[in-house]
């Protein structure tokens, strides 16, 4: 099975295309998705090759990120006749750290919160949730190592998810069951006030 990755939570945005665990191509997208993801796709991507799914990483992390790749995703599909299908970014690093027991991947969810995703030995233990700053010491404490996507007081280990080893990820394990496609995104909308 081909599959191409994109992972736009975080700067830079990356895309793999990937075939039974081994990267076939890949390339970055300098600026914003919109406008680097299909020139990266024409410079590196092989003409011969159509995938059978496009993946996309929903996060959490840049909602704009993530919703131009799902954007991008949905015209490529449309052309490929292939689905597009969401992915949990943090496996990206999950895969990286899959040794470790107890692995928490946290990042800042903004208004003076942030976000919690755990695993075990490289598998999704406890999917994202979101929680107030206050509590952050307290959740540290529940994992045998931290890494954060951003920069979190506290945190040595600073990781962005990429491409790569999310098809790693994808490889090992089943795409997660519930998962939509759409940017991670655990809280109410704030309501934008309107002018008179």
């Amino acid at each position: 099975m081909l599959r191409l990755i994109l992972e736009t939570s975080s700067l830079p945005g990356t895309w793999a295309l990937s075939g039974q665990g081994k990267i076939l191509a890949s390339g970055t997208c300098q600026g914003t998705v919109t406008a680097s993801l299909i020139p990266s796709l024409q410079n590196s991507f092989p003409q011969d090759l159509k995938p059978d799914q496009i993946l996309v990483g929903v996060g959490p992390g840049s909602f704009s990120g993530i919703r131009a790749a799902i954007a991008s995703a949905a015209g490529l599909a449309a052309v490929w006749h292939c689905p597009v299908l969401p992915v949990r970014s943090t496996g990206s690093i999950a895969w990286r750290h899959s040794e470790i027991a107890r692995l928490g991947v946290f990042s800042d969810a903004r208004r003076g919160d942030f976000f919690a995703t755990y695993y075990a030995q490289g598998k999704l233990d406890r999917p994202t949730t979101v929680h107030p700053m206050k509590d952050f010491p307290e959740f540290l404490g529940r994992c045998s190592l931290a890494v954060t996507t951003d920069s979190l007081p506290g945190i040595e280990i600073q990781e962005k998810p990429e491409a790569h080893s999310l098809a790693a990820y994808l490889h090992a394990h089943a795409l997660e069951p519930g998962l939509s496609l759409e940017p991670i995104h655990l809280r109410p909308a704030l309501a934008v006030p309107q002018s008179s």
